[in-house]
């Protein structure tokens, strides 16, 4: 028989919450929910058009939870997935192919409050919150395969 939400005590005394991935144990993902701290063991909810999204530790994701077994609950969906390791620890476990790109996302997105910076050596790339970008290297390449354009309000070569 269908009950409706309100109904059933078991949905109505229940929330859904942020949480991060802390480990996996067994068959249940442990994590920590943002809001309390506290550490459940979840279940990750399996969809019915395919094989469930991989989950790692650093993941943040969204959990059901029910009150009345708050050590225990779902996971519903992954809200973030924790940055890849290094290349360098990366080539030290276990290398990479070339063409093996199904661990990769689709995109990446890195956000600051006021500039991000990529630097390796004695190159830079910084990217200001005014709009301004900053490209610093000993020597800096271009390759175009189709047209390498420059463009602005101006533009100063040496």
């Amino acid at each position: 028989m269908f009950q409706s939400p309100g109904s059933n005590s078991d949905v109505a005394s229940a929330a859904t919450m942020r949480a991060m991935v802390i480990s996996r144990q067994d068959e249940h993902l442990v994590v920590e929910c943002d809001e309390t701290g506290d550490r459940v063991a979840c279940t990750q909810l399996q969809a019915s058009d395919g094989p469930p999204p991989v989950i790692t530790e650093g993941d943040t994701v969204l959990i059901w939870q029910s009150h009345q077994s708050p050590a225990e609950g779902v996971i519903i969906g992954v809200i973030h997935r924790a940055l890849q390791p290094s290349l360098s620890s990366q080539r030290s476990e276990s290398p990479r192919q070339d063409n093996d790109q199904s661990s990769m996302p689709d995109t990446l997105i890195l956000e600051a409050k006021h500039s991000l910076t990529l630097r390796v050596g004695q190159g830079s790339i910084t990217i200001r919150e005014d709009g301004k970008i900053l490209i610093k290297g000993k020597d800096l390449v271009s390759h175009a395969q189709r047209v390498n354009r420059v463009k602005g309000g101006s533009v100063a070569i040496n």
